[in-house]
């Protein structure tokens, strides 16, 4: 059944690449993706959400190897740069999952104090300092100053109002340049237990492992993962997060994202 939803799938981008995943393997795969998107040829549903964005445009040649991608605005201002956040439904709800994605910050781009990144969450989240419920959590990125990677996690026992984060050691993002991200999930189990784990890795190097998260309280399916947050922005709240100038005016910086994938484990 897993193969034939995956060729499925292929068939809406014409029969030539059906035939080539025939051929290869990957229709076998031990998944059956959620949401896949690369932005070439057809577009799902999520996809075209994401780019109603007044501040995500679609980019024609500026993905991985020159194909298509996705172009985030950062406007900078006063409580860092303007959000750009949806909260999207998966086709799934499960207990693990995996969401990975192409990034390349442009050119000069100012990390600043950092920024968020995008993660996965139950069906009602909890992000930006809101009180925490049995059902809800959340797992996103950040980037860093200078470049860095960590995590960002509300969870049932974090230590203060905003999300508990492991950070990258030994890593940082330069602006030009494609990284690929991989972040794991895996839920509590059983929901009273504080044994939920992540696991993020770039390039296919495992930089992060952050364990002894109790995601939620209540057994169900509230808790369970079900929504990809694509959450993007500098902040943090407060001017000193925002990307600026030489002379320190507030500035425009972009990032490209492509090659989307985000499955249940």
């Amino acid at each position: 059944m897993i193969c034939n939803k995956k060729i499925h799938t292929c068939q809406i981008y014409g029969q030539s690449i059906l035939f080539s995943l025939l051929l290869s393997g990957p229709a076998c795969t031990a998944h059956t993706d959620s949401w896949n998107e690369d932005f070439d040829g057809f577009i799902t549903s999520t996809g075209a959400t994401i780019v109603q964005h007044p501040l995500v445009e679609f980019s024609k040649g500026f993905g991985v190897s020159g194909s298509n991608a996705i172009k985030v605005v950062y406007e900078g201002y006063e409580r860092g740069s303007k959000r750009v956040v949806k909260n999207l439904p998966l086709n799934e709800v499960a207990m693990a999952y995996e969401l990975s994605f192409s990034v390349r910050f442009c050119d000069g781009f100012d990390f600043a104090m950092g920024g968020k990144l995008h993660g996965i969450g139950p069906r009602k989240p909890v992000t930006g300092g809101k009180p925490m419920t049995p059902e809800g959590w959340s797992a996103r990125l950040m980037f860093r100053q200078g470049g860095g990677l960590k995590t960002y996690v509300y969870h049932q026992n974090k230590s203060g109002k905003y999300g508990d984060s492991v950070s990258a050691k030994n890593f940082r993002f330069r602006s030009g340049q494609y990284y690929k991200i991989d972040m794991r999930v895996w839920l509590n189990e059983p929901a009273s237990a504080a044994n939920g784990q992540i696991s993020v890795s770039v390039d296919g190097k495992e930089l992060i492992k952050h364990k002894g998260l109790q995601f939620r309280a209540n057994e169900g399916r509230d808790g369970m993962i079900q929504t990809l947050l694509f959450s993007t922005f500098h902040g943090g709240s407060l001017p000193e997060y925002a990307p600026r100038t030489a002379d320190g005016e507030y500035k425009v910086d972009c990032a490209y994202f492509d090659d989307w994938t985000v499955y249940p484990l």
